[in-house]
């Protein structure tokens, strides 16, 4: 199974982790812990179900039973994609990281990786006339016309985007870096 960790990292202690999750605060030990953790900067596969179905249940984990860039984009989906408040050394991050954190914190709306796939595949930048929430509506209808707007429609051509896995590896490189977080 592959997985990835959801909530925001507030304590840890040697045998002990203190997660954020929607307003609830979770105190994870021992194998779920070490779980969690693994998770937290990455993909993991794991063969631990009882555990990842406990966590899945509280809602610090997503799961997927397929494995691959197919299983990470369907677990992003049911991911909201936050930032961290205050950039670490952002010149040390590749240009599309960077390009994607600038959509993520500036858009004035909260993107799914299916929107950021969306503007990567289009080449759309990120332009003062989409940023900011006074351009919510031009970004909104830049992105969903009669073609995308039905439900799940957008996920299912972005899925089969050739730029979906560039802009998976750049959602997951700024994971890695703790510039975002999942919830």
């Amino acid at each position: 199974m592959t997985y990835l960790s959801k909530g925001l990292l507030v304590r840890k202690t040697q045998n002990t982790l203190i997660i954020s999750h929607c307003g609830a605060e979770y105190e994870l030990t021992g194998d779920r812990a070490v779980l969690w953790e693994n998770g937290r900067k990455g993909p993991q596969e794991t063969n631990q179900e009882q555990f990842l179905q406990e966590l899945s249940k509280t809602g610090l984990v997503e799961v997927s039973s397929d494995t691959g860039n197919e299983a990470i984009f369907r677990i992003l989906i049911n991911c909201a994609i936050c930032p961290v408040k205050k950039p670490a050394f952002p010149i040390l991050w590749n240009q599309p990281e960077r390009r994607l954190y600038k959509w993520i914190t500036e858009a004035g709306l909260q993107l799914t990786i299916a929107e950021l796939v969306f503007l990567n595949h289009n080449k759309i930048e990120p332009t003062r006339w989409l940023l900011g929430e006074k351009n919510r509506q031009a970004l909104t209808e830049l992105i969903y016309t009669t073609e995308t707007i039905s439900d799940g429609i957008l996920e299912s051509h972005m899925e089969h985007s050739p730029e979906r896995d560039g802009t998976i590896n750049a959602v997951l490189g700024l994971l890695d870096k703790d510039q975002i977080f999942l919830i």
